[in-house]
């Protein structure tokens, strides 16, 4: 016996209400975890006439604080040093919560230590205002490769490397690139050899990089020279390593000052190699709000897992606002989403979330027009990659070819 054609409509048409639900859903948690608006150790000591109107004073100048930090990372260097800290209390409207991690008081004095966690949404929207250029998107996990070179030898693993004890020691705040430093047990030593860091095999660093959930590693070679504690220059050479082989990206010279010590030396080293790093990914996302463009995907879908899946994805990749489903069907899902900066940079930045973007069709040449008044000119195929860089499902149509890089390794990090 057939099946009614009223509970086949209304089998679909709860299938669509539960996908477009869990839908907002995942918009809604798009940034609970985002780490780039999370500025933590933000320390404040406050006297006033009493205690409570110092705890007061301290929150305020806390969180003008915590802006200041996360202005500077997300805005261009000339930009954060010409930022005038808005009022307190538009500020407020920016932070989501924060947390005391450590206070002291007295009568007249308090001491705190807090965490401030922002608004992703209110904080971009804060700065298109402004009518300033900015970047609201983190790069994936770098794992560092810190190699001492002492005279021929290479120094990573073994006993004396006191770039890698400095890259351990740092206090490396939260920025757009977040880094991570091997800690050398048996698995690293097996997987990189440090007499042949620049010769690694790639299926070993990426085995490293999958036990530091990073997805790509910097090497970062420091050579001192023989008289460095005497005026001499501290050098370091970057290598990107998401080729065949290792590349040599770039040199920075730090320069030893007069009483110095070595310790001291390298900790430079490593906050100025680290903030070569935050600014060259900086230099690659900033945007303004004028660069905003609306975007139309359709999803080919086996499943309602795989569009939880890619949905949720999605609504946590920066850059990316005002989400909508347009249509929702068992096979597919067209919705549209606001991103700010053109194609190429998008279709960068999906690849970074193993989300592919085809290439753009005409809509009405194929059919693809929904039912609003403006109907888009373009539409794209978006699919999710695995691990293996396989796309599932299948594109409706072929989208274009990755390059040999993106086929293999994924976008550069730096």
């Amino acid at each position: 016996m057939g099946i009614p054609h009223q509970a086949v409509n209304c089998k679909c048409i709860m299938l669509c209400i539960m996908l477009v639900l869990l839908s907002l859903s995942n918009i809604a948690q798009a940034y609970a975890d985002d780490s780039l608006f999370i500025v933590e150790n933000v320390k404040v000591d406050i006297t006033a006439a009493n205690s409570v109107i110092a705890q007061k004073n301290a929150l305020e100048k806390a969180q003008t604080k915590a802006f200041m930090v996360l202005a500077k990372r997300m805005l261009d260097e000339s930009e954060a040093q010409n930022i005038v800290a808005p009022s307190s209390l538009t500020i407020s409207s920016l932070v989501k919560d924060y947390e005391i991690t450590n206070e002291q008081l007295s009568a007249v004095r308090y001491v705190g230590t807090y965490i401030f966690r922002f608004r992703p949404a209110a904080v971009s929207k804060f700065f298109s205002a402004s009518g300033i250029k900015f970047t609201a998107e983190s790069s994936n996990p770098l794992l560092v490769l810190p190699i001492f070179q002492k005279g021929r030898e290479n120094i990573l693993w073994s006993e004396g490397n006191v770039w890698m004890e400095a890259w351990s020691q740092a206090n490396i705040s939260r920025g757009i690139v977040p880094i991570e430093v091997p800690i050398g047990d048996l698995m690293d030593i097996a997987d990189i050899d440090e007499d042949q860091a620049l010769r690694y095999e790639r299926q070993k660093l990426d085995r490293m990089l999958a036990r530091y959930n990073a997805k790509e590693a910097a090497i970062m070679i420091a050579i001192p020279d023989r008289n460095l504690l005497n005026g001499g220059d501290l050098r370091i050479s970057i290598y990107r390593t998401d080729r065949l082989k290792a590349q040599h990206v770039r040199d920075l010279i730090i320069s030893s000052n007069e009483g110095e010590a070595v310790e001291q030396i390298y900790a430079r080293g490593v906050t100025k190699a680290y903030w070569a790093l935050q600014k060259d990914w900086k230099n690659k996302t900033l945007s303004s709000a004028a660069q905003v463009g609306t975007y139309v995907m359709r999803i080919a879908l086996q499943d309602l897992r795989q569009w939880v899946k890619i949905n949720k994805v999605l609504a946590r990749v920066n850059g990316i606002s005002d989400i909508l489903v347009l249509s929702m069907k068992k096979t597919e899902a067209r919705l549209s989403f606001n991103f700010r900066g053109g194609e190429k940079r998008l279709r960068e930045t999906l690849l970074r979330s193993n989300l592919r973007l085809g290439r753009g069709y005409n809509s009405k040449a194929h059919n693809f027009t929904h039912e609003q008044r403006d109907s888009p000119d373009t539409i794209y195929d978006l699919n999710y990659v695995n691990k293996g860089g396989k796309v599932i499902p299948k594109s409706f149509y072929q989208g274009i070819e990755p390059s040999a890089g993106e086929r293999k390794f994924g976008v550069q990090t730096f």
